[in-house]
């Protein structure tokens, strides 16, 4: 998806903080007039040490914490069986997820449809989070929704250390 010399950029306040991987040096850009557009913005910036380096910036509310937690999907249609199976959660953040299906699941749901889905932070946790999510966009077996009421880290200990470490 990324090209290796590629970095991706939170923005902030219309701002990112450029951190040169040649020499290290760290400088503030302002990149408020490209935050306009609707598609992806590469921007190529140079370096006092005359590094030219391609950047992708990232304008999420929330920070997706790359993860390998294991879990399951239930689909419960009104009007078609009900489906289920393993997936594998490979980023996460307080409004969404990316995952993985472990196993086709032949067309049974697609953009838009609502799933339900359950996963432990920590395998050692006892604490389940089950959460209602929108499907938002499917490639073969990957899979991106957002959750229908995003998770709410500040009532709870495991979701805080869950993201903060």
């Amino acid at each position: 998806m990324f090209d290796s010399y590629t970095q991706v950029y939170i923005v902030k306040n219309g701002s990112i903080d450029f951190v040169c991987p040649k020499c290290a040096f760290s400088k503030l850009v302002n990149v408020e007039r490209l935050l306009q557009r609707n598609n992806e913005v590469r921007v190529k910036i140079r370096c006092k040490c005359y590094n030219l380096q391609s950047v992708i910036l990232d304008r999420r509310n929330n920070r997706r914490k790359p993860t390998d937690i294991q879990g399951k999907y239930f689909f419960t249609p009104s009007d078609r069986p009900i489906t289920d199976g393993e997936i594998s959660i490979r980023n996460l953040s307080q409004a969404g997820l990316g995952f993985d299906l472990l196993s086709a699941s032949n067309g049974a749901f697609g953009v838009g449809d609502m799933l339900r889905v359950q996963f432990k932070l920590f395998p050692t946790a006892s604490f389940l989070i089950k959460k209602e999510a929108v499907v938002r966009r499917m490639n073969d077996l990957r899979v991106n929704a957002t959750f229908r009421e995003p998770l709410k880290t500040e009532d709870d200990f495991l979701l805080k250390l869950f993201f903060y470490t």
